[in-house]
């Protein structure tokens, strides 16, 4: 039962490197191609577009029922049912995910080398792991 118990060490931090417009964000656009990783996302107000220039080490999604475990522990973490409503993107710290993938990787890689990246929307939930920056643009409708 050890994969029931809570156990959130994770710390999830709301990033906004450029002065991001807050809202309830929409993917709705995800490419990744030889020119990189695009996700766009839309709150009928504002696109928002974050650029991988290059191929991330991984990139997950899932829909939000599947990640309801997770999203339930950082509710109870941060004492905030509310945590996620209107934002969308997120750094994660002590990730369980770029533990995983270090297991994974037989020593190909190491934790510093990483940084988990998070976009929650109401409908998914895209946990990137990269070695750089995305590149985030915003304009409006």
């Amino acid at each position: 039962m050890e994969n029931r118990a809570i156990d959130m060490n994770e710390d999830w931090v709301k990033w906004n490197p450029i002065d991001l417009p807050d809202g309830e964000y929409f993917v709705t656009k995800f490419i990744q191609d030889a020119d990189g990783t695009i996700i766009m996302l839309d709150d009928e107000k504002n696109y928002v577009e974050i650029f991988f220039d290059g191929i991330p080490t991984m990139v997950r999604s899932s829909i939000v029922g599947l990640r309801m475990r997770t999203w339930g522990e950082v509710q109870i973490k941060y004492q905030n049912k509310s945590f996620f409503k209107n934002w969308f993107l997120y750094v994660v710290s002590n990730s369980k995910l770029v533990n995983w993938a270090i297991e994974e990787s037989c020593g190909f890689y190491e934790a510093y080398q990483f940084k988990h990246y998070c976009i929650v929307t109401l409908e998914e939930v895209i946990d990137i792991l990269s070695t750089f920056e995305p590149e985030i643009s915003v304009s409006h409708i």
